[in-house]
């Protein structure tokens, strides 16, 4: 998708764009246009049957015979406008749900880091499934909303101009408290029907961490708690249904509707007994009121499903404006094709930025030089911000303040798409597709070789536990991997690195899950991979870091010390702390202090 996403200045600009959307208005005039024919055909039905009447009742039998015909074509028109209608307004709604769903999952895809840190999967999917659904409803049914008023206008047109002025006098106080109540009756169910969405959101979210977590829950026995859970947000969405119906049970609209045709009846009657209105008007009129029934019973239901909607349409653009979606626009800088992999970092501030606004920094003037082609390792207590550091060169996130270099141009400089192209990173928190190994290891070149998906398995081993599968590299892996142990994983992932062939590789304690023997094959795979390209390891495994060209180390989100292991280990307190149950420590000596703080005793 192009970074050139559409700006809306309310919910109501973003509905009034997909209803209009492409193709999409012909079917909404088509869609009103069908329930004008058919409010106008069940305005004339009962016309025609008060003439037929009336000419019986005086002897005219010459009109009979094309005015059963009109009445007969009038009720086709009519079961015909009713399914036309129908089917085009499902189809238009199908049309608004797909436009949505699609944009919807797009601009997700774009969105920062930041704004998958602070949502909940739970909301997402009842945004992405439920709502869309609600909206998708509000369209296929809205028109019969305005159903009744074309009836109500048609109706009160017929009986002032056609039939009766005195019954029309009696009708139209009745007519208005009925369109009074109908508009009543929406300001009521209103709060219900925005609730109910926010309910099911949290029904969604309950239950989907019940089963995302479900070793957890196993291993703590906490199911009786987490029933409790799910239970108290059943009854929550009881309640709010509960309320909607007490709303929906007070239709008054209907009761107004049947006084009337019993009042208008009763008049009627007597206007006849004394010659001052036909049999045929008589018919005429109740028939006339009859057929504000069915719309009256649409209100019922269109109501509800149209007020949802707008309640949909609302979360969805909530959700959709709560952060600016990335930049992927191609930059006036191009990758460069002799790039070499240094990587400067320069007084970097940086702090996560959720609804708290006063965050500490988790990084703290952060200054350091990494040459080309070195490997560094990147050391120190957990939550001092070594993870951070890499998703800052990823551009994961931002650094309010400093600068990152790559080859002494600003990261910025680069498009995303193409920066994240060259740059590998193989997560702590491994996460796999539910789809084959072979899929997972392709995720990052789906246009790969067979023989180069074999090659990178090969290298990170994964071909030696992939045999004893009986699907070999078809084996599905399981919802986040749950089919693999966790070295497995962790030698998929490093598979995937390994086949788009990064200049910059980082590792983010790639190797933690891996058993000695294996990580000394996967460490000789890495040598390979290592070559003529800048790696970061962060880790604390003692290898990785007596291998390396240079250790960074950080605490409290600032950097400490950084030079070779010899270096620190025999100057720097801190550093060793991290070994100090691991190795025989050298007698500690005073460093020598010519760089960032090699002295910390």
């Amino acid at each position: 998708m192009k970074s050139e996403t559409k700006t809306y200045k309310s919910y109501k600009s973003y509905l009034v764009h997909h209803l209009f959307a492409q193709n999409q208005k012909y079917l909404f005039i088509a869609n009103l246009l069908g329930i004008f024919i058919i409010a106008l055909a069940r305005t004339l039905v009962p016309l025609t049957i008060g003439i037929i009447i009336s000419d019986v009742v005086t002897g005219t039998f010459s009109n009979i015979g094309p005015l059963l015909l009109a009445t007969l074509a009038l009720m086709l028109v009519r079961s015909g406008g009713d399914y036309v209608s129908m089917m085009i307004g499902h189809r238009y709604g199908m049309k608004v749900e797909k436009n949505m769903r699609k944009e919807f999952f797009d601009i997700i895809q774009l969105k920062p880091l930041r704004y998958h840190d602070n949502a909940r999967t739970g909301d997402l999917l009842a945004l992405a499934t439920n709502d869309l659904r609600v909206i998708n409803t509000m369209v296929a049914h809205g028109s019969f909303f305005v159903f009744p008023f074309f009836q109500v206008a048609m109706t009160a047109t017929a009986l002032i101009n056609i039939i009766d002025l005195r019954l029309a006098l009696i009708s139209i106080p009745f007519l208005i408290l009925y369109i009074y109540f109908v508009l009543r009756f929406r300001k009521n169910i209103k709060p219900y029907a925005s609730e109910q969405l926010i309910k099911h959101s949290t029904l969604a979210t309950v239950f989907q961490d019940s089963i995302t977590g479900a070793v957890v829950v196993k291993a703590f026995t906490a199911e009786d708690l987490e029933r409790k859970k799910y239970r108290t947000a059943v009854q929550d969405f009881r309640k709010n249904w509960v309320g909607l119906n007490k709303v929906q049970a007070r239709f008054f609209p209907l009761l107004i509707l049947y006084v009337l045709i019993g009042t208008t009846f009763l008049v009627s009657c007597l206007f006849v007994f004394e010659n001052t209105l036909t049999i045929g008007s008589l018919t005429s009129i109740n028939l006339l009121l009859i057929t504000l029934i069915d719309p009256t019973n649409m209100v019922h239901w269109s109501t509800r499903d149209m007020l949802g909607g707008f309640a949909a349409c609302s979360r969805l653009y909530a959700d959709l404006t709560k952060e600016q979606v990335e930049e992927q626009t191609e930059k006036s800088v191009n990758w460069p094709e002799n790039f070499q992999g240094g990587i400067t970092f320069k007084n970097v501030f940086f702090r996560y930025e959720n609804k708290i606004k006063t965050n500490p920094n988790v990084l703290k003037d952060i200054s350091f030089h990494i040459k080309p082609k070195q490997k560094v390792a990147i050391v120190g207590p957990t939550g001092c911000g070594k993870t951070t550091l890499a998703k800052l060169i990823l551009c994961l996130y931002e650094p309010q303040s400093g600068e990152i270099l790559l080859d002494d141009e600003n990261i910025k400089k680069y498009s995303l798409k193409v920066l994240r192209k060259h740059v590998g990173y193989i997560e702590q928190d491994i996460y796999l597709f539910g789809r084959s190994i072979r899929d997972n290891i392709a995720f990052g070149r789906p246009d790969a070789t067979e023989e180069e998906i074999l090659e990178a398995a090969r290298l990170a081993q994964v071909d030696d536990f992939t045999k004893k599968f009986p699907n070999g590299y078809d084996t599905i892996v399981g919802e986040r991997g749950t089919r693999l142990s966790g070295g497995e994983k962790q030698r998929i992932a490093i598979a995937r690195a390994f086949l788009t062939d990064p200049e910059i590789l980082m590792l983010d304690d790639s190797v933690s899950a891996i058993d000695s023997e294996t990580e000394e094959k996967i460490g000789r795979a890495m040598e390979n991979i290592q070559k003529n390209r800048t790696t970061l390891i962060i880790t604390h495994r003692l290898h990785s870091i007596r291998t390396a060209d240079k250790v960074i180390l950080l605490k409290n989100g600032k950097l400490i010390a950084e030079g070779t292991h010899d270096e620190l280990i025999k100057t720097h307190q801190d550093y060793r702390r991290i070994f100090g149950k691991q190795i025989e420590l050298p007698e500690l000596v005073k460093a020598q202090t010519n760089g960032v703080g090699l002295e910390n005793v």
